[in-house]
């Protein structure tokens, strides 16, 4: 045998060896359990785990919708929310077809405790509207021409009907 031949022996050696060992990582990585979609605290060890009573206004994200006359309305009302601790998201305006005196709060979850703590916040006669869809990110408000200002009497957190656990960054 000529030093090409085992060259090429060699070569086939190793090459079988890498195909092997792709073909027992693929086997593995095809038969692994799915990770577990469903759950928002799967894989977490106790120290890992965050448990919530309350939902507090830094934690709720608000969109703002005019449904008013007056121009930049929902610009300055999401100011004022994000003024009194939540979280800002969009600001534009409200469908045609929205007919609001003061304000509205619009949430696809039923009984959102977000959704509620909001409409706390814009005072008590404020009502929350389950809706079919968002319009943008977070608790949707539509506000109209009567909009003044933000309850400084409302509560800035409101508890929880049953505490959320969830896992936290840790590394």
């Amino acid at each position: 045998m000529d030093r090409r031949h085992l060259t090429t022996a060699a070569t086939l050696v190793v090459l079988l060896l890498v195909l092997a060992g792709m073909a027992v990582f693929g086997v593995r990585a095809a038969t692994a359990p799915l990770p577990d979609s469903g759950s928002a605290d799967a894989g977490c060890s106790d120290a890992e785990k965050q448990v919530t009573e309350f939902v507090r206004r830094g934690d709720v994200q608000v969109s703002v919708y005019n449904a008013g006359s007056r121009s930049g309305l929902a610009g300055t009302s999401l100011q004022k929310l994000e003024d009194a601790g939540f979280r800002g998201g969009n600001a534009g305006n409200a469908p045609e077809d929205a007919t609001v005196q003061r304000a509205i709060v619009w949430t696809t979850e039923a009984q959102d405790p977000a959704a509620q703590l909001v409409a706390a916040a814009l005072g008590p006669r404020t009502r929350v509207r389950l809706v079919p869809e968002d319009l943008g990110p977070g608790v949707d408000v539509l506000v109209g021409d009567r909009f003044d200002r933000v309850d400084p009497q409302a509560p800035r957190r409101l508890k929880l009907d049953q505490p959320v656990e969830r896992c936290v960054d840790v590394g």
